[in-house]
């Protein structure tokens, strides 16, 4: 399949990757926050990512593996909170972190920074975060599949809300992720990070979607019960708000496993990165599959008439079956 001619080929994360450093050699008045949950195998490079920073935490899960050892020994600072739900983890982060910087950036621990988003960053709140107005900005991201950047199928750009001023910025969770509240003027930046999603193997991203698409299918019907977007709200607005309204109208469809792969790979452009973005794009139609199940489970109730179907047959008398006529082996003689 044709490749855009401007396709980056960004290789996976490896140990020992190279740190991440202004330029100029200064050091951004942002203070870092590290998600994590046993990733003894990203946790290494995505600090070595933050090389340019002065105060970088690592919020730990609970981890069993070497997560925390690996963290302490490249200098970050580990806090602990038992995980409830991505929103709740970025509050207890909020007001539990003692951060050095008012601006905190959270990353997880399968994403890095780049120079040019470091640049980006300082051009806007300045040396020393007093620049900008803005409460927080909304920054995209390069999702990484099999050797390449997933421009097209990825939805690229994709914004998430992960620089902000303390005290101007909580969070709020929404499906398996989570939405910004904000008190004052929430900027974007032309500049992503880098997001290497499948670097513990696809066997991580099922499982991780399964539980995903419980938590889509709960808020799907909530949102159901709300009634569908209006016209306005799809189609005005800014681009954030447009989207979500979308997302919305979603659940309201049938078939959203062949939607959503007609939108990524041929309205998104997602046949252009190749091999890559086909089976990418199969993988969000199964993702979408199985949440439209699962709202179907609870919507038609499946959970008790399935207990009282099991009840009925258990009480019915057993049934003598009528014994199996014998079978010819193969060595029987006339």
């Amino acid at each position: 399949m044709p490749q855009p001619p401007d396709t980056i080929l960004d290789q996976a994360p490896t140990s020992g990757q190279l740190p991440v450093r202004h330029p100029a050699g200064l050091r951004l008045p942002i203070s870092v926050v590290i998600l994590t949950y046993n990733e003894e195998s990203n946790i290494r490079d995505c600090i070595a990512s933050c090389d340019w920073c002065d105060d970088v935490h690592v919020l730990d899960s609970g981890s069993k593996d070497q997560t925390v050892a690996i963290a302490l020994a490249q200098g970050a600072t580990v806090h602990q909170n038992k995980f409830k739900s991505f929103g709740d983890q970025r509050n207890w982060a909020i007001d539990n972190i003692p951060c050095k910087h008012p601006w905190h950036f959270h990353l997880d621990a399968d994403e890095r920074f780049s120079p040019a988003l470091l640049d980006e960053m300082l051009d806007l709140i300045g040396p020393d975060g007093r620049k900008s107005a803005c409460a927080a900005f909304q920054c995209p991201s390069k999702m990484i599949f099999m050797g390449r950047w997933l421009k097209w199928s990825g939805g690229y750009p994709t914004y998430q809300v992960r620089l902000f001023k303390h005290g101007q910025c909580r969070f709020v969770d929404f499906g398996h992720g989570q939405r910004e509240d904000t008190t004052g003027q929430v900027g974007v930046l032309a500049t992503p990070y880098i997001h290497y999603n499948f670097s513990k193997g696809l066997l991580e991203w099922f499982y991780k979607h399964n539980d995903y698409s419980t938590r889509e299918a709960n808020e799907a019907l909530l949102i159901r019960r709300g009634g569908r977007p209006t016209l306005g709200q799809l189609v005005s607005g800014e681009a954030v708000a447009k989207r979500r309204a979308w997302k919305n109208m979603s659940y309201f469809l049938k078939g959203r496993a062949i939607w959503r792969f007609l939108y990524n790979y041929i309205l998104r452009l997602g046949l252009l990165d190749g091999w890559s973005g086909l089976r990418y794009c199969a993988m969000l139609g199964s993702y979408e599959y199985w949440t439209e199940l699962k709202i179907k489970e609870q919507a038609d109730a499946w959970g008790p008439t399935t207990a009282a179907l099991v009840e009925k047959m258990l009480a019915e008398p057993a049934t003598t079956s009528s014994p199996r006529p014998a079978t010819n082996t193969g060595d029987a003689r006339p």
